[in-house]
């Protein structure tokens, strides 16, 4: 029986040692005959380690061959090695075949406290069976969990995070959230963003207060992106395309299923091997309320379970943003186990009211401005038709006593039908300006000061309700902060803590 080690002598005898195997991605997958992912058992109450194949013989454990036993706590290995002076001995199962003959299959079997302090208490371990040797070492998934969750203690406990975005668009999602986690005390760092639009990169890297000369941008698809150019983050942000998810985007391109959507179909492709190398011990997703069902999303929450994450979801609407445009969209945070015990999003933090109606938020030089008032009969006569035609799409004509208008979507500017424009009593229309449409959905106005017209309103369009965002981040901060302990006093020195934005 192995005997359970006092901590010092089991470190001293690890750090003799200088044969650990690699870890993943930093010196590649050792060279090895079989490789079992299985789980620490116990036996009598001891925890056991035990293997069986044919292929232990070829490895060198052959039934009767002796063996030793190393423990590495600073690795967080078990290695079994082929030793004719070793203290353990491969044992045999016996099993008549064909002919008579009796085979021999070689049975490995360790036993002792120690290996719990190595690798944990019933924990899934990975063995990796080599020429003369046989390494255990914590699960992959397991490994991930431990890694992550450590950072982020340490991180809550020095008063930040790290945060990255993933399709960012202009940086709204990403500059919200920040100022909800800053609002309850924890500061937070934008490492990197992603978004396959050079344009909106551009406008959030001029004009977005979250994205600092630090930031490192990527032009990418999801799917094209090197995933191994992308550090590690406290919490990662996601707004998977949603044109193959919504409604109006399935119709016009006749898909049947998000999946089938030429250009966004790989998304989720993408964003799982991006999970993977992040690491993020928080994710934070937005979508359409039609993309929860979908096969896209179904395999994201598969993943996240299957790597130790506890998902909490809800659907948002302008009661908790706080907002003039109510666009419902649902919302996910996935927590690593370790950390989410009593998370919630049932009971967000409701935004104040920034605009009591339409007219408070209209900008005085736009409104007054004569030539963007229109009579739009076109408009007037599709509405016609559509209404003749039994369809059910219908003018959004609002007045400046309006508390309330409908989803402004990244098109506004082409003037589409079914979004909100303001009338007046001659009966004249316009849109709102980039600044207004701001405005409505409680963005701060100054991220595109500088866009054209167009390039305004797609990345206003196609963005959250600030004030969903900044909401989450505000009861994240109010979690973590109770789960990991106090933070810091915030006069201490920026420079004794590490941190630097």
């Amino acid at each position: 029986m192995l005997r359970k080690l006092p901590a010092q002598t089991a470190l001293a005898a690890a750090t003799q040692v200088a044969s650990a195997l690699p870890r993943n991605g930093q010196a590649g997958f050792p060279a090895h005959v079989q490789v079992s992912y299985t789980k620490l058992g116990h036996s009598r109450g001891q925890p056991r380690l035990w293997l069986e194949g044919l292929r232990l013989g070829k490895c060198g454990f052959l039934p009767g061959s002796k063996f030793r036993v190393e423990l590495d706590l600073v690795n967080r290995q078990v290695r079994l090695k082929v030793d004719a002076a070793g203290d353990r001995t491969v044992s045999k199962r016996e099993k008549a075949v064909v002919g008579g003959e009796i085979r021999q299959t070689p049975i490995v079997d360790v036993t002792g406290g120690a290996l719990s302090d190595v690798l944990g208490e019933g924990a899934r371990v990975r063995a990796t069976l080599a020429a003369g040797q046989i390494v255990f070492d914590l699960h992959p998934a397991d490994l991930a969990l431990e890694q992550r969750e450590k950072s982020t203690r340490e991180h809550v406990r020095d008063g930040y995070l790290t945060e990255a975005t993933l399709c960012a668009g202009a940086g709204v999602s990403t500059l919200a959230l920040k100022e909800g986690l800053e609002r309850e005390g924890l500061r937070t760092r934008v490492d990197w963003i992603v978004d396959r639009e050079g344009a909106y990169l551009e406008l959030a890297s001029q004009n977005n207060d979250a994205i600092g000369s630090d930031t490192r941008l990527y032009e990418a698809s999801l799917e094209e992106i090197d995933a191994q150019a992308l550090s590690h983050v406290d919490v990662l942000q996601v707004s998977l395309p949603c044109t193959g998810h919504s409604l109006s985007g399935k119709a016009k391109r006749k898909l049947d299923n998000a999946e089938q959507h030429p250009t966004d179909g790989l998304a989720v492709y993408g964003l799982l091997r991006i999970l993977e190398v992040v690491n993020p011990s928080i994710v934070v997703s937005e979508n359409v309320e039609q993309a929860r069902d979908s096969a896209s999303y179904d395999l994201v929450r598969a993943y996240l379970d299957a790597q130790g994450y506890v998902m909490s979801d809800v659907v948002l609407d302008v009661k908790v943003a706080g907002t003039t445009e109510n666009r419902k969209r649902w919302w996910f945070c996935a927590i690593s186990k370790g950390l989410a015990e009593s998370y919630s999003m049932a009971n967000l933090p409701a935004q104040p009211r920034l605009y009591e109606t339409l007219g408070d938020a209209l900008d005085a030089s736009a409104h007054s401005d004569e030539s963007r008032w229109r009579a739009y009969e076109y408009l007037a006569e599709k509405n016609a038709r559509d209404a003749a035609a039994g369809k059910g799409f219908k003018r959004q004509l609002v007045t400046p006593d309006a508390t309330e208008v409908g989803t402004i979507g990244r098109g506004y500017a082409k003037a589409r039908s079914t979004e909100a424009f303001l009338i007046r009593e001659d009966g004249l229309q316009r849109l709102l300006s980039p600044v207004e449409h701001a405005r409505v959905k409680g963005i701060p106005e100054k991220l595109v000061v500088g866009a054209s017209t167009t390039l305004a309103h797609e990345a206003l369009g196609q963005s959250i309700l600030f004030g969903h965002a900044a909401a989450i981040g505000e009861s994240l901060a109010v979690h973590l902060k109770s789960r990991v302990g106090s933070t810091p006093e915030a006069d201490i020195d920026e420079a004794d803590r590490g941190f630097r934005f």
